[in-house]
């Protein structure tokens, strides 16, 4: 686990690299105190799709990680988190 992924600094250094140009629908940045609620939130986000699968909702789980983690993600300028939280996907 890099914990250097968690930083306010290294999530900057990430929005520049997947946004790097103008008008491709990127989010604002956000401003710090918003970066670790956006973080927290997510984690608590992978930890709610982890248990929706483990009890076999899968089409619940999958709606989740589109509808919910996705978006995140997005707004944390992360590819795929669930190295960092520690999650095993499931692919659908």
């Amino acid at each position: 686990m890099n914990h250097d992924f968690y930083s306010y600094e290294a999530y900057l250094e990430r929005y520049k690299t997947f946004y790097d140009e103008e008008g491709d629908n990127r989010p604002p940045i956000l401003e710090r105190e918003q970066f670790f609620r956006l973080l927290q939130l997510l984690k608590e986000s992978y930890e709610t799709y982890k248990e929706m699968a483990q009890l076999g909702h899968m089409e619940q789980a999958a709606n989740y990680y589109s509808s919910v983690i996705n978006d995140l993600e997005n707004k944390l300028a992360i590819a795929d988190a669930s190295d960092n939280f520690d999650v095993k996907l499931t692919h659908f």
